[in-house]
């Protein structure tokens, strides 16, 4: 069947411009189309700038209505609307189509502002998002939806950017917006439910663990139960016992921070309005906090309603300089009637935060609720490719899987590896790839390195690249503002560490193996000695944990592509069992 174009009219957000938009579609055919089908509508508001560096932001509203007419005028005489607060010179986007239903109309609305978390102009983010499951047409949905986009891209780039750019966005990756799987939405409910049953009990301290390894959904799921929690008594939902919440999301990795926190920021969250109520300050009342920050500032006799805890396998579990107690999971516990943590034991990589096995049994078996997420969603390969990444972490090298949706590839010269890695992050159809390597080449924050320009750099043969951040200027700061170190035009130019990768999406992704994996006796194993990652290898209470925390970082580096990942091997006989399974 033949899906026609959108039709799409600009007018002035007033009284004026939606008169004007009357006159002139009564002159067309597409007067009904507009005024008398099912619509969505997108509000925009430029905020100009006069700085070099910056670009203008805009304000958006993204709405769906039955009737165009009726809620234009609903939004311009409501005195306490949302849009009363465009202020600048606001237009509004009517989009049209011959086949929208009300079950569509919700279904474009939500993906709309789902990609629009991803544009980085988009300062702030008002729609409500209301996600649809199957409907009768909802087969097109999808093909409706990218010429809607196209066409919003034609009318206004400064604005609409090309969705490939927006998908490569980790704004769009952490999006509460995405259409959840069914096991996704299954296991959401069932949080909820579980906080709402909590919530009216006097028992405090509850434990909900969302348990799934690298690329399983854990984000998705985390930001969509963060957003949902957070929204309530913000007009869009009406659950009682949830409604108004005082809840936290806390997370210890700085890249993944900087996500959340503009998210939060881009959709108006904020606990201003608990923290007065509470008698605490309101001098920082950020929604999305680092872990030690905010049990510092949070009274053990002040209880928040619920705390979500993103990669808690990174929480600190002994003092250290910025933190002199134990685990920090058992001091939020005490500050929060219910606990939501996203935990992955293969992903703990320092000693500071290693956790015994019998450790995590314990807490496992203390928890009110375990959520188990095993479908893979990041890396977009065959079953047989998925598994020969695992059995590669686990220490088995097999012969490498044909997959015509996945590249997998060992490459002898890590300079060819760079140079193909270049090619894919200029090639839009590839988009966002970068250069990875384990922890096995110094690095110092804050002195001066031993490579080209005093640079901390990993040296592997033939290539020679500075550590993610080594090169950044304040030029750099201030053009990629907001982003993530992957998502920077100058981390081309680097090669990234699980301390800024971890949690985030490359299309393709450039591993280098340093000297501390090596392949002997017909298995992929460690040698410690040969790490840089002094965090990684010292002892814990007289114990050595090195391997396994050296493994987690293989684990954690070599899960980040979603279409290709390419290999190279510092150690020979590692590099030779590579490319002996590549050429079988």
């Amino acid at each position: 069947m033949t899906v026609n174009t959108p039709k799409i009219r600009q007018f002035e957000y007033s009284q004026n411009g939606l008169d004007y938009l009357k006159h002139t579609l009564s002159l067309t055919q597409d007067e009904k189309l507009f005024f008398d089908y099912p619509i969505v509508y997108i509000v925009e508001d430029e905020n100009k700038t006069s700085s070099k560096y910056q670009k203008s932001t805009f304000d958006v509203y993204v709405g769906e209505a039955n009737r165009l007419e009726q809620r234009t005028r609903q939004h311009l005489n409501d005195k306490n609307d949302k849009l009363q607060k465009l202020t600048h010179n606001p237009h509004v986007y009517a989009i049209g189509h011959d086949m929208f239903t009300k079950s569509m109309t919700l279904d474009i609305e939500n993906r709309l502002i789902n990609n629009m978390m991803g544009i980085d102009r988009v300062k702030s983010l008002n729609g409500r998002g209301n996600q649809q499951g199957q409907y009768y047409t909802s087969n097109m949905t999808d093909e409706i939806f990218h010429k809607i986009w196209n066409k919003l891209h034609h009318e206004n780039k400064e604005l609409i950017p090309p969705l490939n750019v927006v998908r490569d966005s980790a704004l769009f990756k952490a999006s509460p917006f995405h259409k959840l799987s069914e096991k996704q939405r299954k296991a959401k409910n069932e949080i909820i439910s579980r906080i709402e049953s909590a919530l009216s009990t006097e028992d405090d301290g509850q434990l909900i663990i969302i348990d799934g390894a690298a690329g399983t959904g854990k984000t998705v799921l985390l930001s969509s139960l963060f957003f949902e929690l957070s929204s309530h008594g913000q007009g869009e939902f009406a659950n009682p016992i949830i409604n108004n919440l005082d809840s936290y999301l806390l997370v210890n990795h700085d890249e993944q921070l900087t996500v959340y926190d503009q998210i939060a920021k881009k959709l108006g969250l904020s606990t201003k309005n608990h923290d007065k109520k509470l008698g605490l300050s309101t001098k920082n009342h950020d929604i999305v906090k680092k872990p030690t920050t905010w049990i510092n500032h949070r009274p053990v006799n002040s209880k928040a309603d619920v705390v979500l805890v993103d990669e808690a396998h990174l929480l600190w579990t002994q003092g250290k300089q910025s933190w002199k107690s134990g685990w920090q999971l058992d001091e939020i516990r005490k500050r929060a009637k219910v606990t939501v943590i996203v935990f992955d034991q293969k992903q703990i990589l320092r000693s500071e935060q290693h956790i015994d096995s019998e450790h995590i049994a314990t807490m496992f078996l203390s928890a009110n609720c375990v959520v188990k997420l095993e479908d893979q969603f990041r890396i977009d390969a065959s079953d047989e490719t998925i598994k020969w990444i695992e059995n590669f972490v686990e220490g088995s090298i097999d012969a490498i899987p044909y997959d015509n949706k996945y590249d997998l590839k060992i490459f002898e010269d890590p300079l060819k590896m760079y140079h193909e890695i270049i090619h894919k992050s200029k090639d839009q159809q590839n988009g966002l790839s970068r250069m990875l390597a384990t922890f096995d080449w110094e690095y110092k924050q804050g002195k001066s390195g031993y490579g080209k320009n005093d640079k901390w750099t990993v040296i592997a043969d033939n290539l020679e690249l500075p550590w993610n951040l080594e090169t950044r200027t304040s030029k750099d700061k201030q053009r990629n503002r907001g982003l993530s170190w992957a998502e920077s035009d100058y981390s081309i130019n680097e090669i990234g560490s699980t301390f800024t990768i971890q949690g985030f999406d490359l299309n393709y992704a450039g591993l280098i193996l340093g000297p501390s994996v090596i392949y002997r006796d017909g298995k992929v194993s460690f040698d410690s000695s040969a790490s840089a990652n002094k965090n990684a290898i010292k002892k814990r209470n007289g114990k050595d944990h090195a391997v396994e925390h050296l493994k987690n970082e293989l684990n954690v580096l070599i899960k980040r592509g979603v279409h290709g990942l390419f290999l190279y091997a510092v150690d020979s006989e590692l590099q030779k069992a590579l490319l002996d399974a590549q050429n079988n």
